[in-house]
């Protein structure tokens, strides 16, 4: 078994990719999230890893970075985000990433310190750079996404139903802006080793378990495909994407070999 990390933006189906790869044997941390509507067989996630990400990426806050309140009409927001809710942050794609002390070095080597791990964060989009400085040079890189206006259909609905995110403003032009810096931040920092070691998989690849079979070698491990319900496709289009957006997710169905239904 590989060990590997899982990102893409919120909402892509990491956490369908996650089930699996628990199932498989994979650890991926301890005091999982629980369950909860949006996502009834769990996140696979927990406090650990988000808590480092959040750490890196608090530098990068909109109202800090550009000293201003402008936009800041709300308690929370992407553009000035509490603790838990930076999977949502405003970050402009050019952004460099780069904050980093010594409790975010010990915090990231004592989590890689274990036997085989997946661990998941759509945070890791942004954060990879500081993570690479400690991973080894077999990792594999798991990118998952999905089309981008089912993705921000369940980003708003998850915004208006989970405890966490009650007060916390977004609406769909700012979605869709999130979802394009958060894979253009993706391509922007990872170098060519990286390139070819990260695997792209469409959601639809996961529920039709067409794509198990490649990730079964890649990671040399037997992926568990009974954690895959029908079910869990329950988002619906809005049918407006725009363009900017629909270019990107062009270049990410065609690194992961989907044919696109636009």
């Amino acid at each position: 078994m590989k060990n590997c990390i899982i990102s893409g933006f919120g909402r892509s189906g990491t956490s369908l990719m996650g089930g699996i790869l628990y199932h498989s044997g994979y650890f991926m941390g301890e005091d999982l999230y629980p369950s909860r509507e949006s996502n009834p067989k769990g996140f696979f996630e927990n406090d650990v890893i988000n808590g480092i990400n959040e750490k890196i990426l608090s530098e990068y806050d909109y109202i800090n970075v550009r000293k201003t309140t402008e936009s800041i009409a709300y308690r929370s927001s992407p553009f000035n985000p509490m603790y838990g809710q930076r999977w949502l942050s405003y970050i402009e794609s050019q952004t460099l990433i780069d904050s980093f002390d010594d409790s975010i070095g010990l915090g990231i080597q004592k989590a890689l310190a274990v036997p085989v791990f997946a661990y998941k964060d759509p945070r890791f989009n942004f954060t990879l750079p500081i993570w690479n400085r400690y991973l080894a040079k077999d990792v594999v890189y798991i990118c998952m996404f999905r089309e981008p206006d089912k993705t921000v259909e369940s980003v708003l609905k998850d915004c208006q139903t989970a405890d966490y995110l009650d007060g916390f403003f977004i609406d769909r032009d700012i979605a869709f802006q999130l979802w394009y810096n958060s894979y253009q931040r993706l391509f922007q920092t990872i170098d060519q080793d990286v390139r070819n070691r990260m695997i792209f998989i469409h959601y639809e690849q996961l529920l039709s378990r067409e794509i198990l079979p490649e990730l079964s070698g890649k990671l040399e491990v037997s992926l568990d495909a009974g954690f895959i319900s029908p079910e869990l496709n329950r988002s619906r289009s809005n049918g407006n994407t725009p363009e900017y957006v629909q270019d990107l997710y062009r270049t990410l169905c065609r690194l992961s070999g989907f044919s696109m239904r636009l």
